[in-house]
């Protein structure tokens, strides 16, 4: 997983602490992702105001967007 935490998200400390929930978001879900693929997270400022369970919960709902896109035949990545 590649994350990208950009300065409009906040002050490092704000920066850091979004990169530590999406990384632990990432560790949490690890057993349902595919194996085959590589994921980049992109983080927008909103998600500094985010908690960890709804960054969780946009997470997976990306996720299963990404997987219906794969079951119709679809390429390309979530966003």
């Amino acid at each position: 997983m590649g994350l990208s935490v950009s300065k409009k998200v906040g002050t490092a400390v704000r920066r850091n602490k979004v990169r530590r929930r999406l990384k632990e978001v990432f560790r949490s879900s690890a057993e349902k992702l595919p194996g085959d693929l590589d994921f980049v997270v992109s983080a927008r400022p909103a998600a500094a105001e985010a908690t960890f369970e709804e960054l969780n919960e946009e997470f997976l709902r990306s996720l299963r967007r990404l997987v219906k896109g794969d079951e119709a035949g679809e390429s390309g990545g979530v966003c």
